[in-house]
């Protein structure tokens, strides 16, 4: 089975088109785990996932994140990485490498979590909606009904912050699970992360879909399902794949 972790601001309805490509699939609803036990951080999620999966008996677990959630699917392979049959992350950063960079992430993400708590939900998704990244898409209405799980994202901000992670991919550096790294092919910046994360981790394979950007999993949902679905079927040799 393929569990599917969303992104920030996302919801697992986000997965329901790119999975018209896979036979089985468990779309996960990431804010359940900021609300009981709330405050988990991004190790205890994985930690804590991975044992959930485990528990379940499934035999051949697949992993698949995108950003946020492909760095909380990053710390479920640390934690168990004997457990899944592969992992693929989707426009996935493995983490900033100073500490500096780190600070100001967290105090970035601090800020984004009072104003999910406290601001205006339309002008809160308007402004996150239009980071240049995010190519000021307009709210889902799945966005807009995570006005009543505020808090719950709020929390993700604080405790899943991009500045709580220490780089995975050295972490990584030996492990043996097939992963694959997806990213759009106009999204230089996560196209770069990619392919650091390859030259650290051999087990690593990076795939670019043309034309695309950040979010590969709503701008080019079943491409990216069915470049997914190709991979499991046949994953080829680390190193570069074909688009």
């Amino acid at each position: 089975m393929i569990h599917a972790l969303h992104g920030n601001l996302g919801s697992p309805g986000d997965w329901e088109e790119p999975g018209q490509e896979w036979r089985e699939f468990d779309a996960v609803d990431l804010w359940s785990w900021q609300e009981s036990p709330a405050g988990l951080s991004l190790r205890e999620f994985g930690e804590r996932f991975a044992d959930t999966v485990a528990a379940a008996a499934d035999a051949e677990p697949v992993l698949v994140g995108y950003s946020l959630g492909g760095r909380l699917a990053l710390h479920a392979l640390a934690a168990r990485p004997d457990l899944w049959r592969a992992v693929v992350l989707v426009s996935t950063h493995p983490g900033l490498e100073s500490e500096s960079e780190r600070a100001t992430r967290t105090r970035s993400d601090r800020e984004w979590a009072e104003r999910a708590r406290e601001e205006e939900w339309e002008s809160f998704l308007r402004d996150w909606n239009g980071q240049p990244i995010l190519e000021n898409q307009a709210p889902s209405p799945d966005q807009v009904a995570l006005a009543d799980r505020r808090e719950a994202v709020a929390r993700a901000f604080e405790h899943w912050s991009l500045g709580s992670q220490l780089p995975m991919d050295r972490e990584l550096e030996g492990i043996a699970t097939p992963i694959l790294l997806v990213h759009g092919g106009d999204d230089r910046r996560f196209g770069a992360l990619a392919h650091r994360m390859m030259r650290h981790i051999p087990t690593a394979q990076v795939r670019e879909i043309p034309g695309a950007g950040h979010r590969l999993v709503t701008e080019r949902p079943r491409e990216l399902g069915r470049s997914i679905r190709e991979w499991l079927e046949d994953p080829p040799s680390p190193g570069l794949a074909e688009s």
